[in-house]
């Protein structure tokens, strides 16, 4: 049904198994170089699953086409463009599709509804697929629309996939608005008593009541089960291959796809990646030294502008920080605290578009006014433009992509660690490792078997933020057909905001033609 929730739509079906419960509760350079053009492999990483020893790689395949009326699509464009925050010029058509929540079992019951768009003529299908903690693929394809070249558009036809539960028609809303408010506010600060035993406190019984609602439903939404979704959506277009292009996290997504259905894989684009080599505490602590980094990025470009921040960014969002602690902002039903302080800067630190935006939301803080930074944070913790709140997926799709579960302690410890390495974001980074805590364990996803796929793209951005350009080295590394092209910007996500790669991903796409390995594009 449109419009319901899968908190509902379960409850409707009557589903609820206990036992998950009771776990609960307890422009572009290539030139010469010294360096090898791709690292080699560190011998003590953890196994991969994708190996180097395998037969030579095919070609890339044809783009392929896809059947346009396989799906019954519907204009959608108003309402697009009111997820998009300004008008498409182009024209968005919406679908939905039923993909069973378990695609190697499928139970009579068990499916859920994913948000579809679509933008261009093209005959062949672009998948577009984003991150769960972000922009839903759905909209992010509508923005690429206007961003990349127009003759990828007569080529290709951008197809959006909302994840699961993170599209209007089906979303996963099972944590109150003022909860979430709560977990994301809490202050990781380790001179600040008890503040870990609140988190893991709040985020236990938030869990118990998704699971309460939804059952085993819940466990489903990972990356697995994702990549399950698109050779669902490739079957639903009728198509030969699936085209993909995803930002980040998505990676997962995009790599387990490839592993499952090798022979579905078409032209596939990572724009970032997460790094396969790390568990979470080791991923943690690179993205919260990228995460200083980008900060830093901020602050010069801020004190380049004439900073509202003053000539110290770093020592400003600090003091406001202690200020928050002190006597947090209401806003509405919001209470803006340290943590919402700073949520906000992860939200906005990869966009240097969005930049501006943060510094005077920041300094409106400091001056007693907490309603732009709440405007910030607003996508994550409530229904906005159309689009359902962010933090459910987004810890669900994490807690059951990472086995890693870390007690207090260690994160206590960790938080006066990582405090020593980055005073702004090494004790929160420490505490959000206590968000899947309570999350039972996921079991490994299924071996696949191993074979060559064709060339794919891994595009990583130097200052990337969010997924550090490491994670999109080794993932590079860990594929024999990948090829590696590093964006020396500041930014999460090289696309479109570089006009050289945005040039290498469209002859890629539409010619076939795969870069040289270790290419260089500059800022």
């Amino acid at each position: 049904m449109r419009g319901e929730s899968v908190r509902h739509r379960i409850l409707r079906c009557l589903w609820v198994p206990m036992m998950l419960l009771a776990l609960l509760m307890g422009g572009c350079t290539a030139g010469p170089s010294d360096r090898p053009a791709v690292a080699v492999r560190d011998a003590n990483l953890p196994p991969q699953r994708f190996q180097q020893a395998l037969p030579s790689s095919p070609p890339l395949p044809p783009a392929g086409d896809y059947y346009r009326n396989s799906l019954p699509w519907r204009d959608c464009t108003g309402a697009i463009s009111t997820g998009l925050g300004l008008a498409s010029p182009r024209r968005v058509e919406c679908s939905e599709i039923r993909v069973d929540t378990a695609a190697d079992r499928p139970v009579f019951g068990n499916s859920l509804h994913l948000d579809l768009t679509r933008v261009g003529d093209g005959p062949a299908p672009l998948v577009v697929v984003g991150e769960a903690s972000g922009e839903p693929g759905t909209v992010r394809a509508a923005r690429l629309a206007q961003q990349l070249p127009p003759a990828l558009l007569d080529r290709f036809t951008l197809i959006g996939m909302a994840r699961r539960g993170t599209g209007p028609s089906e979303p996963l809303d099972c944590i109150p608005k003022t909860t979430r408010n709560q977990i994301i506010g809490i202050d990781s600060d380790p001179t600040q008593a008890g503040q870990l035993d609140s988190l893991l406190d709040i985020t236990r019984v938030a869990i118990e009541t998704c699971v309460q609602d939804l059952g085993e439903v819940l466990t489903t939404i990972n990356s697995t089960g994702a990549a399950d979704d698109l050779e669902q959506l490739r079957v639903a277009l009728n198509a030969p291959v699936l085209n993909v292009i995803s930002q980040g996290e998505a990676s997962r997504t995009v790599t387990e796809f490839a592993l499952r259905y090798p022979s579905s894989v078409g032209r596939v684009v990572l724009d970032g990646a997460v790094d396969p080599t790390l568990d979470d505490v080791a991923a943690a602590e690179a993205s919260l030294v990228a995460t200083d980094a980008g900060y830093t990025a901020f602050a010069a470009d801020c004190v380049a502008r004439g900073c509202p921040l003053g000539a110290d960014p770093r020592a400003a969002l600090l003091t406001l920080a202690d200020g928050l602690r002190r006597n947090p902002l209401r806003i509405g039903w919001q209470l803006i605290t340290a943590g919402i302080a700073y949520q906000a800067v992860l939200d906005t630190v990869g966009e240097p578009e969005r930049w501006p935006q943060l510094a005077h939301a920041l300094a409106a803080a400091r001056s007693g006014d907490g309603a732009e930074l709440a405007a910030i944070v607003t996508p994550i913790l409530t229904t906005d433009r159309g689009l359902p709140a962010r933090f459910d997926p987004a810890l669900a799709t994490h807690c059951n992509d990472t086995p890693t579960r870390v007690p207090p302690e260690r994160a206590q410890q960790l938080a006066r660690q990582w405090q020593q390495r980055s005073a702004l974001f090494g004790p929160l980074f420490a505490g959000r490792l206590l968000l899947c805590s309570a999350w039972p364990v996921p079991s490994p996803p299924p071996e696949s078997e191993v074979r060559a796929l064709p060339p794919v793209l891994v595009v990583a951005t130097a200052g990337d933020p969010v997924t550090p350009a490491e994670g999109a080295r080794r993932t590079a590394q860990s594929m024999a057909s990948a090829t590696l092209v590093t964006w020396q910007g500041q930014a999460h996500g090289a696309l479109p905001r570089s006009p050289c790669v945005a040039d290498l991903v469209t002859r890629f796409l539409m010619d076939a033609s795969v870069p040289r390995q270790g290419t260089l594009c500059p800022p």
